[in-house]
């Protein structure tokens, strides 16, 4: 079958045919040609002012990729992006660009479709990945001084990756087998392929960061002998604490924790899985939440039933939390949605789940979340299932704060102050451990700020030092870049 035919979609968004890749893991999205990603590039205006850059929590240099890409120079485009991105081909397939981010505040997309700038980005990563390997960053001269980075997801990745970049000798302490964080355990490979994070995280390494693996800071090793091993600790342990269901009937065999069964089919890889099956999901699979992890769920039981799967949503679908691309994406694969319902019980006969009452949901006030809050009717509604997976929210993880007795939030968060800083002198924290599950492009951020941070502390440097991490962003907004981008002068290195 020709590439032409397996498409459902065109250019710009190229994806499988949905009765194609619902029977395997394969990538939905299908990769841009040279052709055509220099087409869609040279769509860019170049502003003046790029706006698609400032809402990047990265600070991505999309103006200067598109400029680069659209010329044919794939290699400029790279380094172009990965100043400031050690993760570009994971970040490109897992942001929701258009939702809040840098196609959303495409001009271009005012008068019609934004420029594709994942899709773009995405291109120039596997190009680099595949077909041409490109030289690390620059790292500085060896400073003496070692950082502890627990946490081998995308925040610790990235604080591991400036701080190298800085010259300070870093080890990531990562409890699960591979680094990766829930980019690696929680995101199906359909989404996101596990190729392109190992790469990258093998790239990090590379630079001259150590990695030790299996061990749980906290439980094999306390929090405090780490610290006195090392001139500062940054903890990047992410989200992991399920958000506690007390529904009459959980304890059934058949009811699910949902990040628990992402995390059992994709921590030792898909294929490993599908050889030794631990969940026996049956035929018809309901799935309770409306969040991206929800989706994932769905989207994932589908593929190994090829059965009936349903999400169950207490609100509508306009109040879902998840990007609507990807809930098209599961309804073209035949996903299920049922709306204004939440679990009431869970009833099954010998231990085994047999079906869901439902307490049927209206929509009230205005909540906190700024969405209007569901409300029971008093109706209720039985929904006959094989199996019920729970994927209803997570917080920061709390396992070592409560070892160490770090200062924490009300969520059970590690509180910190504006420079990161944790209540333990030396001890910093970023990403989801701090603010509770996000996106894996702010987290990586927050890892990258965080990273800031601890040089600064490293080296007694004053507040407004000039750094690798303002550097980037410093040049990319002047005037001068801009004119020099667009002359075609050679790119100039940062600073020592």
């Amino acid at each position: 079958m020709s590439l032409k035919t397996e498409r459902i979609s065109e250019f710009p968004f190229p994806k499988l045919d949905a009765d194609l890749r619902k029977g395997n893991f394969e990538e939905v999205q299908l990769p841009y040609t040279l052709e055509e990603a220099m087409e869609e590039a040279s769509r860019c205006v170049t502003c003046g002012n790029p706006v698609c850059m400032d809402v990047c929590p990265l600070q991505t240099d999309i103006r200067g990729m598109c400029e680069a890409v659209s010329r044919g120079d794939l290699a400029t485009a790279y380094h172009r992006i990965r100043e400031t991105n050690p993760l570009l081909g994971t970040t490109a397939r897992c942001c929701p660009q258009l939702d809040s981010l840098c196609e959303a505040a495409c001009v271009i997309g005012t008068r019609g479709q934004p420029v594709a700038s994942g899709m773009i980005q995405r291109f120039v990563a596997d190009w680099e990945r595949t077909a041409s390997r490109q030289p690390d960053p620059v790292k500085r001269q060896a400073t003496g001084k070692r950082v502890a980075v627990v946490g081998g997801g995308p925040a610790g990745l990235a604080a591991a990756e400036l701080l190298t970049r800085y010259g300070h000798g870093v080890t990531i302490f990562e409890e699960l087998p591979t680094l990766g964080g829930t980019a690696w355990y929680g995101i199906p490979d359909y989404h996101l392929s596990k190729d392109v994070l190992k790469y990258e995280s093998e790239r990090i390494l590379g630079m001259g960061v150590g990695a030790r693996t299996g061990v749980r800071i906290g439980r094999d090793v306390p929090l405090d002998e780490l610290r006195s091993e090392y001139d500062a600790v940054l903890v990047a342990t992410g989200a992991k604490d399920v958000s506690k269901f007390d529904t009459p009937g959980s304890d059934l065999t058949g009811v699910y924790d949902g990040y628990q069964f992402l995390e059992d089919v994709f921590v030792n890889g898909v294929g490993a899985y599908l050889r030794q099956p631990k969940y026996d999901l049956g035929k018809s699979v309901l799935v309770i939440g409306g969040g991206d992890s929800a989706l994932d769920c769905a989207r994932t039981a589908l593929r190994l039933t090829q059965g009936s799967v349903t999400i169950v949503y207490r609100r509508t679908e306009a109040e879902m939390p998840v990007d609507e691309i990807l809930v098209e994406e599961g309804k073209e694969e035949g996903l299920q949605l049922k709306f204004l319902m939440a679990p009431k019980a869970y009833v099954g006969t010998s231990g085994r789940l047999r079906k869901a009452t439902m307490a049927v949901m209206k929509l009230g006030e205005v909540d906190s979340s700024g969405r209007r809050s569901p409300v029971p009717t008093g109706e209720t509604v039985d929904l006959e299932c094989d199996s019920v997976i729970i994927a209803i929210g997570r917080g920061p993880s709390t396992f070592l704060q409560k070892k160490a007795g770090i200062g924490t939030g009300p969520k059970g968060g590690i509180v910190v102050d504006g420079r990161f800083m944790t209540s333990m002198p030396g001890v910093f924290a970023a990403g989801d451990v701090v603010t509770g599950e996000s996106l894996v492009v702010k987290a990586a951020a927050a890892g990258r700020e965080a990273a800031q941070s601890v040089h600064e502390y490293l080296l007694g440097a004053q507040a407004g030092h000039r750094s690798l991490y303002d550097y980037y962003f410093t040049r990319r907004t002047s005037g001068r870049y801009y004119r020099d981008m667009m002359d075609g002068k050679e790119e100039v290195l940062p600073p020592d």
